[in-house]
């Protein structure tokens, strides 16, 4: 495989999150190894992640200017599956369905160029706000669709055994398993105090994981909660969703963190908390390359790679979290115990490690 061979990176965004951040990585690890990379997001987002996207190959394939920001995006989101990528490539890695629907419609014109799907959500249009995302609501047109897509392409890649059984369910296609451990840092000692709040990180909307922790901190006396992620259209009712009595008292938000902001709350916190189910959830295994004892539940991805950790539980076995929680709340020394357990198993998923295992998967396909 020569250093000049050109790759394209397709995600949907470039906003901040777990998948975006793959995507990014890949890119600008791929550069540094010597391959003529380019980064193309379906849409320009109203806020990009330029924390991440300095001296990145960049191309928005979508980026129409209409009266204001907002406007534009609705737009965006709406118009780019009218576009077609111009550039030429030897290899195009397609992150989630909207990235594959895009290569699908240019693989009749270019039978040459190799398509790695990687699928972080199957079989979810996971590019709100246009027409796909409603014909998605039907599940046998979902089925169809997703499968036209993906069964040409040269092989699929899912983020964990959970999307595997997923995908192969709903499509009958197989794939392969690559763990999306592109984290940004690890703590090279871990810390010998933490503090007594406990943190939750993901993007701040509705998702299941936020009425499981009201339920937990519920039933937890004397329990903070830190909540930390991205901005989303819905998160204001996740803020009047912990507003409710005391509860308001014992969470704090903050919005769009950066990384080092991040790896400080890591470093602190009593336990990283994420009852809710992920196909995988890089941000606990974040959390744990920090040396903070994740507590999340063992239907998620990242649970694979910590089979034996002694924090996990069944998603919807609230009084379990809330024994858990309570251990860790009540002894910092168990805190700082299961942390170092956790940030041994993290030390052996990094970024090194899925960027070797990317390349032995480019290098079987071309």
């Amino acid at each position: 495989m020569g250093f000049k061979m050109k790759i394209g990176i397709i995600t949907p965004s470039v906003s901040p999150g777990g998948l975006y951040r793959v995507a990014i990585e890949e890119t600008k690890n791929l550069s540094r190894m010597g391959f003529e990379t380019k980064l193309i997001s379906l849409i320009k987002p109203q806020n990009p992640w330029v924390e991440k996207l300095q001296e990145i190959n960049l191309k928005y394939l979508t980026n129409y200017k209409i009266l204001t920001p907002t406007i534009s995006e609705i737009a965006n989101r709406n118009l780019f599956i009218f576009k077609k990528i111009s550039d030429e490539f030897d290899i195009l890695i397609c992150h989630n369905i909207p990235s594959c629907f895009i290569a699908y419609r240019i693989r009749d014109k270019n039978k040459k160029i190799k398509m790695i799907a990687y699928i972080h959500d199957p079989i979810q249009f996971t590019l709100t706000g246009n027409l796909f995302q409603l014909l998605f609501r039907v599940n046998y047109i979902k089925k169809a669709l997703a499968t036209k897509w993906l069964k040409n392409f040269d092989i699929i890649l899912v983020n964990s055994k959970r999307s595997q059984r997923i995908l192969k369910r709903e499509t009958g296609l197989d794939s392969e398993v690559l763990y999306p451990t592109t984290i940004p840092s690890a703590t090279k000692t871990p810390p010998i105090r933490r503090s007594k709040f406990f943190l939750t990180v993901g993007r701040i909307g509705e998702h299941p994981t936020y009425p499981l922790l009201l339920e937990i901190l519920k039933k937890t006396e004397n329990m903070k909660l830190l909540i930390a992620g991205s901005w989303s259209y819905t998160a204001s009712r996740i803020v009047k969703l912990f507003s409710q009595g005391n509860i308001k008292e014992r969470v704090k938000f903050v919005f769009n963190p950066s990384d080092d902001k991040l790896r400080r709350l890591y470093l602190h916190a009593r336990g990283f908390l994420y009852p809710g189910v992920e196909n995988f959830n890089m941000s606990a295994l974040e959390a744990a390359s920090n040396a903070c004892p994740i507590i999340c539940s063992k239907e998620s991805g990242i649970a694979e790679l910590f089979e034996k950790y002694p924090l996990l539980a069944y998603s919807r076995d609230i009084n379990a979290f809330v024994e858990i929680v309570a251990k860790l709340r009540d002894d910092e020394n168990k805190a700082i115990r299961y942390g170092k357990i956790a940030w041994h198993i993290a030390r052996k998923y990094n970024l090194e490690y899925h960027m070797r295992n990317l390349i032995k998967i480019l290098e079987e396909i071309f």
